[in-house]
């Protein structure tokens, strides 16, 4: 049996048994700060059982996302070396809230099992809680299961929310996979060691108590039920697997792993036993499939790879992938692929895997550039620190080694833990948070505060200082981003000093560099400069007359005047900032082409993101304008035009055409960028060698600066991409819920035809139809209501001035209150003297209306009565002495709200 048949036959089981089928909910808790992840099939239905949500259903079953890798509940590290750990995973579940308590609830699992799926009764084991007396003669009395395969736990049976709420006694199902699976033939012993033989499959706990600290239990009024049955422990059953990575769950990413790799998957545990290096293939294969699962589910739900809280624990699971991959073949990528497996077998059951296919591809391949950038560097250098340690004859790898791989090499902690354990050495674990927790503490102050500008008339002086020695700095940086360089001058952003040392900020002036010095409206370039171990983190490179400042902090060792270093800068970080700086250029020809030549530069920051252009224009640029110069721009690069540098006197370049490029000062020769015949201006920057290399240009935004000063932002290569595919998605789904074509069919029919009928036009038109259906709608409700079989029901009473009127008190089952006010307005009017009470239902939030009659309005307050019925079901309200209106969560108290006001009334 298929484990999709197996997840439908589950979901169709329980609704034929009045369950509501609802949808897994994302990964990323909604308002829940104490889940890092779903991880459990009640997570949704949290506030449900609290009490705090109600919902239109007192049954529901559910196929729920979760993953496990992170705080209480984390598999990381053992997932791909046993049979059933798993960093994402699906858990079958149904619930009870209030309805059917143990006895359905035992019948409906075993009845699942044992009839729908067949599983032979023999195969299958109980366990209850040791005080549970109800469940264990429920499954021996109505189910007919013998005493003996029924078993007695405690702490493992029984289960609570937290140290305060929901609690109760569970009972699970145990499936036998054979003598074959392990070495303990007693299934009570067997379950009690938690022995692979006796796996676990479904768990059902009852909720009955109310856990008051300090450990008082309170029965429940209305018990209820969570179960959970692992899908891929199931699906092992049910397939005769003893491992849950044997299943078609697993497989079709393990085969084209394999594919890929060329290498072979081995399932026999007497070999896996015996060879070591098919034992590792099969568990590199095996991380691979896990974590190519919870990778692709997590960025499909939002989650993106970071250095903290959720995003550093997929960040965690991709590199330990992408490090195991590495295990099968030193060039080979298998992530992206396997996700596109997995996508292709799970899309349609989990259709956000779908929608978001190219930006879960587009985000693993990103972040496996990254880390393979710097893996075989680390590993390398992890390597001589374990046979350091191993020739001193030391145990333990140091927390600052195990920082330095993270902080440096992105190795998370864990990576560098199974390197060392596979080379026999521990992790000083206390050690590497301590260095964790000072690294934490230094992020949190602000590097602006300590060097950037700390004191910008020493920078200054700083600067002239050495250019007034007679020395320079020669920049490299056009050709390379890798350079040799010595250390002339160093800094600790108040005074010169001879030395920095780890943990300090400061400056350092190089003899040559080939990192870029702010300006000319392009931000300076990041990276780091390094020494043997010695290493600085290059935050900003700014420019004084020439002089390269660099801005560092140090974050291993020292670094002296004289010193030989290699300067590093971002090749990722570089690049993208010479696309977008090419870009502005081709930019400010398209605006003087388009807008007119009355367009001059008045201000631009290009950074690795975006480019801001700020130009003169006296109005908006219209959205055709905007057309116009995005076509224009475009063209350009479609066109795979060279950039051209030419280095000539000034004289020569203002004849040649070129325009000089705000906020950049010229020397006597100076730089000259053509691309083609479409731009000719001055720049020192850094830029791309073909104007292919941007790939897609897209203006994000226009606005006005200042009377006469327009600003333009825009953005190229993947971001662009990335924009423009998100923007179809859009178009096509407004397009798809119009009515109309998907967006290329859509622009060629209106290109063709000259339609003017575009999706604005249906979309206005739609919300003229809304409004006329609203209208009606609020008509139609109002006629629902029988508003003289309610005034029928009015009770008689007198004032307290002895003024006869008549009392009505209405359940109206609606939240609109503009059709409840009408309802209301109508009853006082039947009545003509006398009080009104509308109640509606809405949700968690219902509606409460009241009016007085103008003549027993110095009797009876409207806002009084409001007050006296909102109070009593929890909510609020005012108004004015005829009239008043509030809200209130629970309608539960209704009937005892009502007797209150007829109680005041002497009814």
């Amino acid at each position: 049996m298929k484990s999709s048949e197996i997840r439908n036959a589950f979901i169709k089981y329980f609704e034929k048994n009045g369950h509501k089928a609802v949808a897994s909910s994302s990964l990323i808790p909604e308002n829940d700060p104490t889940l890092l992840f779903a991880n459990a099939g009640m997570n949704q239905f949290k506030n449900t059982f609290l009490g705090l949500e109600k919902r239109d259903y007192s049954r529901a079953v559910s196929s729920q996302k979760c993953v496990r890798a992170g705080g209480k509940h984390n598999d990381l590290e053992n997932v791909g070396f046993t049979a059933r750990h798993h960093t994402f995973f699906e858990m079958l579940g149904n619930f009870s809230f209030g309805d059917y308590f143990k006895k359905d609830a035992i019948r409906f699992a075993w009845e699942f099992l044992t009839q729908t799926l067949a599983i032979p009764k023999e195969k299958l084991y109980v366990t209850v809680h040791i005080s549970d007396d109800e469940a264990a003669d429920i499954w021996h009395h109505q189910e007919g299961i013998p005493r003996d395969r029924i078993f007695r736990f405690d702490k493992d049976n029984f289960w609570k929310m937290g140290d305060t709420g929901p609690c109760g006694p569970c009972t699970e199902i145990f499936y036998d996979h054979g003598p074959e699976a392990g070495k303990i033939s007693d299934p009570f012993k067997g379950i009690e060691a938690g022995e692979d033989r006796f796996v676990e499959i479904w768990n059902l706990v009852f909720m009955q108590y109310f856990e008051n600290p300090p450990g008082t239990l309170t029965p429940l009024p209305k018990p209820s039920v969570d179960t959970g049955a692992g899908l891929e422990r199931v699906t092992a059953a049910m397939q005769g697997k003893f491992n849950n990575y044997d299943t078609d769950l697993f497989t079709p990413m393990i085969d084209l792993a394999c594919k890929i790799g060329g290498v072979k998957y081995v399932t026999d545990k007497k070999v896996l036993a015996t060879d070591t290096h098919a034992a590792e293939i099969t568990s590199a294969l095996r991380v691979l499939a896990d974590h190519c699962r919870s990778t692709s589910f997590l960025i499909a739900d939002g989650a993106l790879p970071a250095n903290e809280g959720r995003g550093y624990v997929l960040r965690r699971i991709m590199r330990r992938a992408i490090r195991y991959g590495r295990k099968l073949s030193a060039d080979k990528s298998f992530l992206p692929g396997m996700a596109e497996a997995l996508i292709d077998n799970m899309g349609d059951v989990y259709p956000e895997l779908k929608t978001r296919r190219d930006h879960i591809l587009n985000t693993i391949r990103d972040e496996e550039d990254r880390f393979l950038a710097t893996l075989d560097k680390g590993t390398e250098i992890l390597t001589a620190e374990l046979a350091k340690a191993k020739a001193a004859g030391v145990k333990e790898l140091s927390g600052e080694v195990v920082f330095r791989m993270y902080d440096t090499y992105g190795f998370p902690a864990d990576l560098t833990r199974v390197i060392a354990n596979e080379n026999g050495i521990e992790v000083n674990e206390a050690s590497f948070e301590k260095e964790m927790e000072a690294n934490r503490a230094k992020s949190k102050a602000s590097w602006k505060g300590k060097s950037m500008g700390a004191d910008e008339a020493h920078m200054i002086k700083f600067a002239k200082d050495y250019l007034q020695s007679g020395k320079s700095v020669k920049f490299l940086g056009y050709d390379d981003t890798i350079g040799d360089a010595h250390v002339m001058g160093l800094s600790n952003g108040q005074a010169v000093v001879n030395e920095l040392k780890t943990g300090e900020t400061g400056l350092v002036i190089l003899d040559s560099t080939t990192f870029y010095g702010e300006g000319g409206g392009q931000s300076g370039d990041v990276g780091y400069i390094m020494q043997d171990t010695n290493r600085a983190r290059v935050m900003n490179t700014t420019k004084i007359d020439d002089i390269f400042l660099h801005h560092v902090e140090v974050e291993h060792g020292s670094f002296k005047n004289g010193a030989t270093v290699i300067t590093g800068v971002d090749p990722v970080e570089r690049r993208n900032t010479a696309s977008n700086h090419s870009a502005t250029h081709l930019l400010h020809a398209a605006l003087r082409k388009v807008l007119g030549v009355h367009v001059t530069q008045a201000g631009s920051l290009v950074d690795s993101q975006k480019t801001r252009f700020d130009f003169t224009h006296n109005k908006p640029v219209s959205s055709e304008e905007i057309r116009k110069i995005e076509d224009m721009v475009n063209e350009q690069i479609a066109r795979a035009l060279e950039v051209k540098t030419e280095l000539m006197s000034h004289k020569q370049a203002i004849e040649k055409g070129a325009m000089a490029l705000f906020g950049e000062k010229y020397a006597n020769d100076v730089r000259v960028l053509t691309m083609g015949d479409f731009s000719c201006e001055l720049c020192g920057g850094t830029h791309v060698k073909n104007t292919s290399a941007i790939r897609f240009f897209k203006i994000v935004s226009e606005s006005g600066v200042s009377s006469g000063v327009r600003r333009v932002e825009a953005i190229t290569g993947d971001a662009a991409v990335k924009y423009a595919m998100s923007a179809i998605e859009h178009l096509d789904d407004a397009l798809n819920a119009a009515g109309l074509q998907k967006s290329a069919h859509y622009l060629k029919h209106l290109e063709i035809t000259g339609e003017k009928t575009t999706l604005a036009n249906r979309v206005e038109t739609f919300k003229e139809q809304v409004k006329t259906l609203e209208k009606e709608i609020k008509k139609l409700q109002g006629g629902q209501v029988n508003v003289d079989d309610l005034a029928g029901k009015a009770m008689a009473f007198k004032s307290k001035s002895g003024v006869s009127a008549k009392l009505v008190l209405a359940d109206v089952p609606m939240d609109d209150r503009e059709v409840l006010a009408k309802v209301t307005d109508d009853l006082k009017n039947k009545i003509q003297s006398g009080i009104v009470v509308v109640v509606g239902q809405g949700d968690g939030s219902n509606p409460i209306i009241v009016s007085v009659s103008k003549d027993l309005t110095g009797d009876h307050k409207a806002g009084d009565v409001l007050k006296e019925v909102a109070a009593i079901m929890g909510g609020k309200g005012g108004g004015r002495p005829d009239f008043a209106q509030g809200a209130a969560p629970d309608r539960s108290k209704l009937g005892d709200a009502f007797t209150k006001v007829r109680g005041t009334l002497g009814l």
